[in-house]
């Protein structure tokens, strides 16, 4: 067990414990009294009617509420009394104790192990050749021994006695705090008054009270039980006082600058604090899921003016010069950022603010574009490197926002963030994003969209779940329309690194890009929206920009369908092919329109370097067994059928030439291959039909495990059985399945409805 040690025990000081107490007491004492007389006035009143009754029924209520938070600032007091008593009294015994075992020749160490320090060999050796007083040495140090071990003992049970004392006087401290906070939440004392004085101090260049600095604290923070709502997708009710307090704050900043704001309470030892609740502050009001009891709601129109001028209005145009863009307000722009990085990410969530940022960074973007040399804002000149880290700290702002990333792919909740009645379009500022050119330190950018991925059917919370799936139909959406392939098909050679976020954030929502399946059938999908042919095709494309990209989507592309396959096999599924097919064609299709472009364009001559860079992503990304499609199985097959069938990932440096070769072929082609369609097949067929071992038994390694080469072999000494049954298992059903799919045509004049796969039958758990 781990005790208290004495250092920390020596380190303690409980002298502040007995005021603290005294005047909780005090405060139970006069909240008593406020109850009293305030219940008493009213009701001593000489009045009657409606408004009598109303008033006395009112004052009885707070009356009971007032006492009860005067008996428990009663109860908190006792617990700081009884906790002081117990702790210093233990204390004090194990401080004493070890000072006099110090005292008597014992050392006593920090976790309170007590040995025994008697200089005895000082005494041996003035007792030499005394054999009676040698005889007494080793009869005193054996006493002292036990005494040092029994001593140790005694201190380290004080020592647990102290930690369970503290332990329990903390929980009671903690519990009363706990009904204190929800009978007089730090929001409820909150009214426009305190704002206003507030104001007042800082228009004279003074710094706020504490007590100014509780209520600015109150003001800019929501409850755990508020966040988790804000954070589930829900209505936030904050108090009026609180709203009233956060409203008087940002009128009375009407007049102010953007720069005058972004200073206040700056300077001195309350600046950080100063900044951090003022962007909180303008988090909690820009939130449109914001409101009170009366009605009052967050949102763009409640910022200060020239905040919310500076959020709305056109930020940039075209230079008159050649090479240039005219920001007139960069400046402000850059303060307002810095004060919102101030704040915390938990309250990023939905807010206009965070809407508008994206949407303005997007803007100043799109002015930038069509000529590489333009870097110039107005007066101030910046490097495309300086031009590049400006824009992303703009988006930074937003990162942590998944609503408000949600919003400015999909375009919903967006037209607050324009001027005049103005309307959004999502397609033309996802143009500027995906257009522009982004290095690696753009950190924000390339990241923007990976909680698509990783948000792909959270379990845990279903609003994230449903913002990711809506995203990644949107992202799919545009990436596949034959429009915006100009920019698209240089999305990669542009910005390689968020040409691979995006990869790895769709990958999960190609089986729902494909076909909306329903039914058990293994096969999980999160609640994006299909695609037609042409615009998976264009994804793909998309991608395939960036060699690292491409090997991510497309080894994912493979997974899903080895995946498809296998469940087929398992659980008699055929038309799953449709989805595999349609996939298939996707991919082979995406990537050879894309090398055509390259070849004329990014990679013109260089071909073979673009096709290096895809194999060698590949294989040091995605290889997971020595078998050819053992790693596109292992994504989406269950893990331990994945571990049985294929064991674990090798140890590439150990690899011969032969197999280092084979990986370095990855292609589209070779994840296509209808040979890897059926192995998977069969993989999921043995897994349910176990006959299929007595049926092929040279199919199968020596711990029961499919194993291809194995097939290979025993396919060419059988004149092609196995061969011969892959055909006729999958021929009539997966086959033309896979066929119907792979010749679904680009652009259908109608959309198909979703296509219905039946439940898998029996009780077997799938996927």
């Amino acid at each position: 067990m781990v005790y208290p040690t004495r250092s920390i025990v020596a380190g303690l000081n409980f002298d502040k414990m007995t005021k603290l107490a005294q005047e909780l007491n005090s405060y139970a004492k006069h909240t008593a009294s406020d109850a009293h007389t305030t219940r008493d006035t009213i009701t001593r009143l000489d009045w009657s009617g409606g408004a009598k009754n109303a008033a006395e029924t009112r004052a009885h209520r707070e009356h009971a509420q007032l006492m009860r938070v005067s008996a428990t600032f009663t109860s908190l007091a006792d617990a700081i009394t009884t906790g002081h008593t117990d702790l210093s009294s233990l204390a004090g015994d194990l401080k004493l104790t070890a000072t006099a075992y110090e005292a008597n020749d014992y050392s006593v160490a920090d976790n309170w192990k007590v040995t025994d320090s008697y200089n005895y060999a000082l005494a041996e050796s003035a007792a030499a050749g005394d054999d009676e007083q040698l005889t007494a040495l080793e009869t005193l140090k054996a006493t002292r021994a036990r005494i040092a071990e029994n001593a140790t003992l005694w201190m380290e049970r004080v020592a647990r006695d102290f930690d369970t004392a503290d332990t329990d006087t903390a929980a009671a401290i903690r519990g009363a705090n706990g009904v204190l906070d929800q009978l007089t939440p730090p929001a409820a004392g909150l009214s426009a008054g305190g704002a206003a004085k507030i104001l007042d101090n800082w228009e004279g260049g003074r710094g706020l009270s504490q007590e100014q600095m509780y209520a600015l604290a109150a003001a800019g923070n929501l409850t755990p039980e508020q966040l988790q709502a804000l954070h589930a997708g829900q209505p936030v009710n904050i108090p009026q006082g609180q709203y009233d307090f956060l409203r008087t704050l940002f009128r009375g900043m009407d007049g102010m600058s953007v720069d005058e704001i972004t200073g206040l309470g700056a300077t001195g030892e309350q600046g950080a604090a100063v900044r951090n609740l003022l962007a909180n502050g303008m988090q909690i009001m820009s939130n449109p899921s914001v409101s009170t009891d009366a009605g009052d709601a967050g949102g763009m129109a409640v910022l200060p003016t020239n905040v919310r001028t500076l959020l709305t209005e056109k930020p940039a145009q075209p230079a008159p010069s050649a090479h240039g863009s005219v920001v007139k307000r960069l400046g402000e722009f850059d303060s307002l950022a810095d004060l919102l990085l101030a704040g915390d990410d938990s309250l990023r969530m939905g807010t206009d603010i965070d809407r508008a940022f994206l949407k303005q960074a997007a803007e100043i973007t799109a002015s930038l574009e069509g000529d590489p040399t333009r870097r110039a804002f107005g007066d101030v000149i910046m490097t495309p490197e300086e031009t590049s880290r400006f824009l992303d700290k703009m988006i930074g702002v937003a990162s942590p926002d998944k609503a408000a990333i949600h919003d400015f792919a999909t375009g919903s909740n967006m037209d607050v963030t324009c001027s005049h009645g103005g309307k959004y379009n999502a397609d033309s500022h996802l143009d500027a994003l995906f257009g522009h050119k982004w290095d690696e330190n753009a950190t924000n950018v390339n990241n923007l969209f990976k909680w698509v991925g990783t948000d792909a059917g959270n379990p845990q919370n279903s609003y994230y779940a449903d913002a990711a799936a809506d995203t990644a139909t949107a992202l799919g959406k545009y990436l596949g329309a034959e429009s915006n392939m100009s920019i698209g098909g240089n999305l990669g050679v542009n910005s390689p690194h968020l040409a691979q976020t995006l990869a790895g954030a769709l990958a999960p929502y190609l089986g729902d890009y494909a076909n909306a399946f329903t039914g058990s059938t293994g096969i999980p999908t999160h609640g994006a929206g299909e695609l037609t042919a042409g615009e998976l095709k264009n994804v793909f494309r998309a991608l395939d920009s960036d060699p690292t990209a491409a090997a991510i989507i497309n080894k994912a592309g493979a997974q899903w369908q080895l995946a498809m396959a296998y469940q087929a096999g398992a659980h008699d599924l055929p038309q799953l092919g449709v989805a595999a097919g349609f996939l298939a064609d996707a991919m082979r299709d995406g990537m050879d329109e894309e090398i055509a472009h390259l070849s004329d364009t990014a990679y013109k001559d260089r071909l073979g370097d673009y096709q290096d860079k895809l194999n060698a992503a590949s294989m040091l990304r995605y290889a997971a067994s020595v078998n050819p499609w053992g790693a596109a199985l292992s994504a989406l097959v269950p893990p331990e059928v994945e571990q049985k069938m294929f064991g674990g990932p090798p140890d590439l440096s150990a690899m011969t030439t032969a197999e280092r070769e084979r990986y370095a072929s990855v292609n589209v082609p070779a994840l296509t291959d209808p040979q890897g369609i059926r192995f998977a097949y069969f993989v999921g067929a043995a897994s349910t039909h176990p006959s299929l071992r007595q049926d092929f038994p040279e199919c199968f390694d020596h711990e029961g495990r499919p194993d291809y080469e194995l097939i290979k072999a025993y396919d060419e000494k059988s004149g092609g059985l196995w061969t011969a049954w892959a055909s006729r298992e999958l021929g009539d059903g997966w086959d033309s399945s896979y066929a119907t799919g792979a010749g679904a045509p680009d652009n259908p004049q109608s959309v198909p409805e979703p296509g219905t796969i039946p439940d898998i039958p029996g009780p077997k758990p799938v996927g």
